[in-house]
């Protein structure tokens, strides 16, 4: 398994826009981290809304060349598995809201971004963004936000989250190499507060496309 190479910046435009930027050279288990995103992306071209160092902004780099395409969803499923793995080390109870928005009750503390390539019908890389919601407790038009301060009234080191969240997706990420994806569904799906709607949709790749972080002022 390979070893994280983090690279933090205190103001960026986009990590995602930066891993694409670096895709040609960078290895898998590379991770973009930034304090203040200038164009945060969001799902449906919505703005990623977040304070300036309040929250966890990055992007990790993985190459699931072993994946076929038509199972690129799965990417999507060990992401989501994994914050939630991070947010129970944190005392709370997340759920996942097809295809992959991470809630507490009724609101919103995470958001993920997810952007393949292809080669034919194999995956050469996965582009994964996503947002916690950490020190954060005023947001601007964000109809259901919450964070972690606001869920356990405690005041947390946003980089040192990083590394405790980024064991939880290597487990998952291993999961899959192993070969073990209907233990990943299976943990997924019972996580879900949407099932109908993952059960009318499932793994299709519109879901893909649709598996893009609102963060915290998405729907």
């Amino acid at each position: 398994m390979f070893k994280w190479h983090i690279t933090r910046f205190e103001e960026i435009d986009s990590t995602n826009t930066e891993a694409h930027r670096n895709l040609d050279v960078a290895k898998e288990g590379t991770v973009w981290t930034a304090l203040y995103q200038t164009h945060g992306r969001g799902q449906y071209t919505r703005k990623w809304e977040s304070t300036k160092g309040l929250n966890l902004l990055a992007t990790i780099l993985l190459r699931p060349e072993f994946l076929p395409a038509n199972k690129q969803f799965h990417i999507s499923k060990c992401t989501a598995l994994a914050v939630c793995d991070f947010l129970r080390t944190q005392g709370l109870d997340p759920r996942i809201k097809w295809p992959n928005d991470i809630y507490i009750g009724t609101n919103k503390i995470c958001g993920i971004l997810i952007e393949h390539q292809l080669s034919g019908n194999r995956l050469t890389a996965s582009i994964i963004g996503f947002g916690i919601n950490v020190n954060q407790t005023v947001f601007g038009g964000a109809p259901n936000p919450t964070s972690l301060a606001l869920e356990t009234g405690k005041e947390y080191d946003v980089e040192s989250l990083l590394p405790k969240v980024l064991i939880h997706v290597q487990k998952w990420y291993q999961t899959l190499q192993n070969g073990e994806s209907g233990k990943i569904d299976i943990q997924y799906e019972a996580l879900l507060i949407n099932k109908p709607d993952y059960e009318k949709n499932g793994d299709i790749l519109p879901a893909n496309d649709r598996a893009a972080a609102p963060g915290p002022s998405g729907d």
